[in-house]
């Protein structure tokens, strides 16, 4: 239930598609991926920080750990 209002925050706030991607069989541990494009890199660093700022506002001392991914074409 809290992995779920935290999505649903998540993607109130930003346009990031957001999904569970690991450890779906067990209660007490959670890995989410979130996605978005740009074809601007500092409108994407941007609004990744502040998607990044928002989730650690959200998750609190539930996010463990965030890292952060660049892909070029």
């Amino acid at each position: 239930m809290v992995l779920r209002k935290a999505q649903d925050r998540l993607r109130a706030r930003s346009n990031f598609s957001i999904a569970e991607v690991e450890y779906q069989e067990l209660w007490q541990r959670a890995k989410l991926a979130a996605v978005t494009v740009s074809s601007d890199n500092a409108v994407l660093e941007r609004v990744t920080g502040r998607f990044v700022k928002e989730a650690e506002n959200i998750l609190g001392e539930l996010l463990v750990d965030c890292q952060v991914t660049y892909i070029d074409p």
